[in-house]
């Protein structure tokens, strides 16, 4: 009798055993399903492997998870993401299983936005000055580097004339279109202007017109403006902040995060903020294509765009960290809205990296002084012959099928 109960029970493990074993292969299988999916305002890092070089992602949740988790913003097929939104979506959730590899690896794909949220997080620039204009497309901070850091400056093969596609115009410069183009004038806005002939634009022509015009006895009587072309400022949170303020270059965001936290004592301080100062300098221009740019008419017409204008000058960024709060620090660098001692108090009382940038290598050389930030707003171009003018600071394109104005969206 007890051998029979022993065999059952055993029987009994048996067939449990065999059911569990098909659940878990079942569950093993690749599948797919539907599932809704909130997407966060704030956004993370994460290490690629292979890499030590963190890079930014999403932070994201399917329905019922309480814990956000990260994904590449590659990560969801069809969804563009844009910072300070935060997203309810439906997405179709594939689970495929490398039983090989002993691994799972899940796709998403898009199906539906059912709610986009703009979440106001951001810090917000106080406009202290700013003479841009809507057609200029600002390229000031997106190929800079820092000097003594790893992040290295990459300014792109630009000037007046080039041509590329709308799809490289004002990112990464790329893919120039290198037909034959018909000879042009070009237009140098000093006070005395300076006008030239390209009879070929291309690179190495229009580096030595450069250098004639900056040669030439109109330049020697150019007046360099010393009031700043754009002025702003804006309170942070933490240093992470900075991702906001300098949205168009990573490297240069993140090298700058590193720099404050090894450079600033971030103990028991008031306010943190960001400033951007911009110099102009001059602009170059050319005359507008009546009959066409090119001798021969490339067959992508449509979707071409040549550089029409391009502005010079200097820039510089920076950090402050204070024990005084940010409208006192606003206040003591903007202008006479403090007693010169309490000014001098607020400065004393406050630490600063600062970030200059200004010539054609778009390199940054790093300080720490409130007196080279007023050295820069006094001088904001070097005395070297060879790099006084700066470097592309803003950008002007047109369409070259019919001459209309580019604009970045």
């Amino acid at each position: 009798m007890k051998k029979k109960i022993l065999l059952k029970i055993f029987m009994l493990f048996l067939c449990v055993s065999n059911f569990i074993g098909c659940d878990k292969n079942n569950e093993l299988e690749d599948k797919q399903e539907i599932v809704k999916m909130y997407i966060s305002h704030e956004t993370s890092t994460y290490i690629p492997l292979g890499s030590s070089k963190p890079i930014k992602c999403l932070l994201v949740k399917e329905e019922g998870e309480r814990e956000y988790s990260r994904l590449p913003f590659e990560g969801i097929t069809g969804f563009i993401y844009e910072y300070g939104h935060e997203y309810i979506i439906k997405v179709e959730k594939s689970i495929n299983i490398h039983t090989h590899a002993n691994a799972v690896r899940t796709k998403y794909r898009l199906i539906e936005i059912l709610e986009d949220k703009t979440i106001n997080t951001s810090p917000q620039w106080d406009i202290l000055i700013d003479e841009s204009n809507d057609y200029e497309i600002d390229i000031s901070s997106r190929y800079l580097g820092i000097q003594g850091w790893w992040c290295i400056a990459n300014p792109p093969r630009i000037y007046v004339g080039a041509v590329f596609p709308k799809n490289t115009f004002a990112t990464s410069f790329d893919k120039e279109i290198m037909e034959k183009k018909k000879s042009i004038n070009l237009y140098f806005n000093f006070q005395d202007p300076y006008i030239t002939y390209l009879d070929d634009a291309r690179l190495n022509k229009y580096l030595k017109k450069m250098k004639d015009a900056i040669s030439s006895k109109e330049y020697e009587k150019h007046r360099f403006p010393n009031r700043p072309y754009i002025a702003k400022l804006a309170e942070l949170k933490n240093l992470n902040d900075l991702w906001y303020c300098i949205d168009d270059n990573d490297d240069f965001a993140k090298t700058l995060i590193e720099v404050g936290k090894q450079d600033l004592d971030l103990k028991d301080i008031e306010s943190l903020c960001v400033g951007k100062v911009v110099h102009k300098n001059f602009t170059v221009s050319m005359d507008t294509p009546e009959n066409g740019l090119f001798i021969e008419t490339p067959s992508n017409l449509n979707e071409l765009v040549f550089v029409r204008s391009l502005t010079y000058g200097t820039s510089a960024y920076f950090l402050i960290a204070s024990r005084f709060n940010y409208q006192e620090v606003l206040s003591a660098l903007k202008g006479p809205y403090l007693e010169e001692k309490q000014r001098e108090e607020v400065l004393k009382e406050s630490q600063i990296i600062l970030l200059t940038v200004t010539d054609i290598r778009q390199t940054a050389n790093i300080s720490k002084s409130f007196n080279e930030l007023q050295n820069y707003l006094n001088n904001p171009f070097t005395n070297e012959p060879t790099f006084a003018y700066g470097y592309p600071i803003f950008c002007q394109g047109q369409y070259a099928k019919d001459n209309s104005l580019y604009i970045k969206h």
